[in-house]
C-alpha cells in the first residue's frame, strides 16, 4: 500500500497544475485533504501497482483513497494520484484511518507497506494470493509459460510459432 506523509497545511494561488494547497491541518474535510494531498509526488512504477493510498500526518493516517489511476509523470517527474475517497464502512478506511501510520518517519514522504488489502490473485490462474507488486507466486511464472508452450505442442513448436509471428523476431539457427 502507498503511504504519503503530509506536512503542515499551506495555500497559494492556483498553479499551472490546478493545485492551490498542500499538507494537512485539523478541521479539514476529507475532500479538502484529498485536494491538498493527491498530487505532485515523485512516484515510481511500483505506485502503478498499488490499489490503495493512505495519507498520514503527524504519524496518524488521516485519509484513505482507492486508486483509480496515477497520472503523469510531468516533465519534472511528479505525478498525481486520482481515486475515490474511502469512508467509514470500507475495510481499508476502518483498518487505517485514525490509526498510527504503518511506516516509520522518513525524509521521503512516499513510502510503501505490505497490506492484506493489496493482495491480488496469482497471474498463473492458480487462485492463490500474491502480495502487492508481484504478479506470480515463486515459480508460478514458469508454470504459466510451460502451460502455454504445451498448448502449441512443445518447446520446438513454440519457438517456430514465436519466430513466425513475433514482429522483429529472428529465427535461431
Amino acid at each position: 500500500m502507498l503511504n504519503i506523509g503530509l506536512g503542515v497545511y499551506r495555500t497559494w494561488p492556483e498553479d499551472e497544475h490546478g493545485q492551490s494547497s498542500a499538507g494537512w491541518r485539523p478541521g479539514l474535510s476529507d475532500e479538502e485533504v484529498y485536494e491538498a494531498a493527491k498530487g505532485r509526488w515523485k512516484l515510481g512504477v511500483r505506485a502503478d501497482r498499488e490499489r490503495y493510498a493512505v495519507f498520514s500526518a503527524m504519524d496518524i493516517v488521516v485519509l484513505a483513497v482507492e486508486i483509480d489511476h496515477i497520472s503523469g509523470p510531468d516533465p519534472d517527474g511528479r505525478r498525481t494520484i486520482h481515486g475515490a475517497i474511502l469512508k467509514p464502512g470500507h475495510p481499508v478506511y476502518d483498518r487505517y484511518v485514525g490509526s498510527k501510520s504503518q511506516v516509520g518517519k522518513s525524509q521521503n514522504p512516499v513510502q510503501y507497506f505490505d497490506s492484506p488489502f493489496d493482495h491480488t490473485d496469482c497471474a498463473c490462474g492458480c487462485g492463490e494470493e500474491v502480495p502487492s507488486g508481484r504478479d506470480f507466486l515463486a515459480g508460478h511464472d514458469q508454470r504459466a509459460i510451460h502451460d502455454r508452450v504445451k498448448l502449441v505442442g512443445g518447446v520446438l513448436q513454440f519457438m517456430d510459432w514465436f519466430d513466425a509471428t513475433w514482429p522483429g523476431a529472428e529465427p535461431q539457427t
